[in-house]
């Protein structure tokens, strides 16, 4: 990944409203509002802290994000990292450590399913001793 195809929120910013993006979004800063990329990449380090509605292609979340994430194909919750809203995807990754609160749709395939036949679950991972 070549270092101008990123955009970086650095520990230092703030920023509220919406942002589009075609790429890579990094934010380790703070960020309030709706991130919108069908077909980009959000990574939330490690000291990142957003409350959005997330709707990407892929999403890695290190830090702290409150809001639904929607991704078109992948979710990885990195360890410590904490989750506090909806999740679907098409694959996810939860790694030991993780607080996840929230209800959860995975489907591999990405067939459409009818709401009543989907199974919904509340999920809390914490980490296990």
């Amino acid at each position: 990944m070549s270092e101008n195809s990123v955009t970086n929120l650095t520990t230092d910013v703030e920023i509220k409203g919406t942002i589009k993006f075609e790429k890579i979004m990094n934010i380790d800063g703070k960020f309030e509002g709706e991130l919108i990329a069908e077909q980009g990449e959000l990574i939330v380090g490690k000291t990142g802290t957003v409350k959005a509605n997330v709707k990407v292609k892929n999403a890695t979340i290190e830090g702290r994000l409150d809001g639904n994430i929607e991704a078109a194909e992948k979710v990885e919750l990195k360890q410590n990292a904490q989750l506090l809203g909806d999740l679907q995807a098409k694959t996810l990754v939860i790694e030991e450590g993780v607080v996840f609160v929230g209800q959860c749709n995975v489907n591999p395939d990405g067939t459409k399913t009818e709401k009543q036949n989907v199974e919904r679950q509340n999920i809390k991972v914490i980490k296990n001793i």
